[in-house]
C-alpha cells in the first residue's frame, strides 16, 4: 500500500478543521464530489456533531499525524429507511492509487455493518471509472444512471447510483 504508517481511526469533532481542509481540496477539483467547495467551518462542526452523535461511522485516514482522507456512512432519517446509509469518501490527490481508498472503504463498510446498516448507497460521476471499479470489487452494484444530473460550468455530467446490500439481502434481491 504505502511506505508510511497509515492509521484508520474514528473521526471526532476535533478533526473538523483537517476534515474541512481535505473536503475542500477534493471538492475544488470539481471531479469527484457533488459540491464545489467545503462547507463553512461551522457547518463542518455541526455536521460532525450531528452525524457522530447519531452513531454513524466516520473514519479518518491519518498518515504522519495528518488527516489525508475520510470515509463515512450517514444513516437515512426516515424510519422505513433507517437500515440505509449514504457513503461518502475522499482522499487528498497524492494519496490516491496507493490502496488507501480500498482499505478505508473496507474498514468503513465493516463498521457500518456492525451498526446494522443493511444497504449502503453512493453516487459517483460516470467518468470516475477507477472509483466505480473499486466500488464494484466491494460488492456495490450499479442501480441506475442519472443523466446530466450535475452541471459544472458548461459541462453536464452523468451520475451513477450504486448500492451494496448486506449478504443475506443480496440473495433475496437480485
Amino acid at each position: 500500500m504505502v511506505d508510511e504508517e497509515v492509521v484508520i481511526r474514528p473521526m471526532s469533532v476535533d478533526d473538523a478543521a483537517d476534515f474541512n481542509h481535505v473536503v475542500g481540496v477534493v471538492a475544488r477539483e470539481r471531479r469527484y464530489l457533488r459540491f464545489i467547495d467545503a462547507p463553512s467551518m461551522e457547518g463542518t462542526v455541526e455536521f460532525l456533531q450531528q452525524s457522530i452523535g447519531a452513531g454513524n461511522p466516520h473514519l479518518a485516514a491519518v498518515v504522519g499525524g495528518s488527516l489525508v482522507g475520510w470515509c463515512d456512512v450517514c444513516r437515512h432519517s426516515f424510519e422505513i429507511e433507517a437500515h440505509v446509509g449514504r457513503l461518502g469518501i475522499g482522499l487528498l490527490p497524492e494519496w490516491r492509487g496507493k490502496g488507501l481508498g480500498k482499505t478505508l472503504l473496507d474498514v468503513t463498510i465493516a463498521a457500518a455493518e456492525r451498526l446494522d446498516f443493511r444497504r449502503i448507497e453512493l453516487t459517483a460521476f460516470s467518468d470516475n471509472v477507477r472509483a466505480i471499479a473499486l466500488y464494484e470489487t466491494r460488492g456495490f452494484v450499479r442501480e441506475g444512471v442519472m443523466r446530466a444530473a450535475a452541471l459544472f460550468g458548461d459541462e453536464y455530467r452523468d451520475v451513477v447510483q450504486m448500492a451494496r446490500l448486506a449478504p443475506d439481502l443480496q440473495n433475496r434481491h437480485r
